[in-house]
């Protein structure tokens, strides 16, 4: 397959970086970015074709001209105008990918040609790792072989989970934005600790690398985090009285509030 990606942000960049960790010819990637400076990074860092708007206006339309899979990495309030820029340069069966939060599945048809196969997915950063999570929705014109080839263009750096559409959100809200969670209570924990009277670095040190093993224990098919929790969390122990802390301040609560919120926003990028 040829596939174009349009921006090289972080999600586009990671999914190139696995395809090409993964074998992938890179003479079929091809990429656009706005500047010429980041194009030429870019160049460098893949070894692959990529090309800045700066230099040539024409250059996005140019390089979904051949592709098989287009992927829309540029920002949610740029994708529909995005999109409508590329339109009359797609093929037919060309399979247009969106990676932003928000742009729904009617929002980008409205905008292509009718009947152009289109998929919204909602990644999330750890793509970088080879560790992402993916959600998938298809649109109503793409084929079980055309959602296939999409979940290839994730798989090395990522898990892919196809949903419906009115799902997304919820897995945006819970995964596509996890790790920023994950990053905030590893500051509060590392916070607590200076609070308790270890020095600032050390107690960094210890809550990234706490968080870090944590989740190898979790990298597991079976893995249960309730089942963990108890194996740690003994009656009368002092991480039952952390544990009992949270919950009588509403630990659960404040998440369910959180995930409520980056839902809400999500559909007023959507609107």
């Amino acid at each position: 397959m040829r596939i174009s990606f349009i921006g090289l942000g972080h999600l586009n960049s990671a999914i190139v970086a696995g395809l090409l960790a993964d074998g992938y010819d890179p003479e079929n990637l091809i990429a656009t970015t706005h500047s010429e400076a980041s194009a030429a990074t870019r160049r460098e860092e893949f070894g692959i074709s990529v090309t800045a708007e700066e230099n040539n206006p024409g250059t996005n339309a140019q390089a979904v001209a051949d592709a098989d899979i287009v992927v829309l990495g540029v920002k949610p309030f740029h994708i529909a105008e995005t999109a409508q820029a590329l339109a009359d340069a797609l093929r037919p069966d060309t399979v247009v990918v969106s990676v932003a939060a928000g742009t729904t599945l009617a929002t980008l048809t409205s905008v292509l040609p009718e009947g152009q196969p289109v998929v919204r997915t909602m990644p999330n950063v750890a793509l970088t790792v080879g560790k992402g999570v993916v959600g998938l929705a298809r649109g109503a014109t793409v084929t079980d072989a055309q959602v296939t080839q999409v979940e290839q263009l994730f798989a090395a750096s990522g898990t892919v989970f196809q949903l419906s559409e009115n799902q997304l959100n919820a897995l945006g809200a819970m995964a596509g934005s996890g790790p920023g969670y994950v990053f905030r209570f590893v500051n509060a924990l590392a916070a607590a600790g200076v609070e308790l009277g270890l020095e600032e670095q050390v107690a960094q040190e210890l809550a990234r690398l706490t968080v870090v093993g944590a989740g190898a224990m979790l990298d597991h098919h079976d893995a249960d985090p309730s089942a963990l929790e108890d194996s740690i969390a003994t009656e009368g122990g002092t991480t039952q009285a952390a544990l009992n802390s949270m919950d009588a301040n509403g630990f659960n609560d404040l998440i369910i509030k959180a995930l409520q919120a980056n839902v809400t926003r999500s559909e007023e990028l959507g609107a």
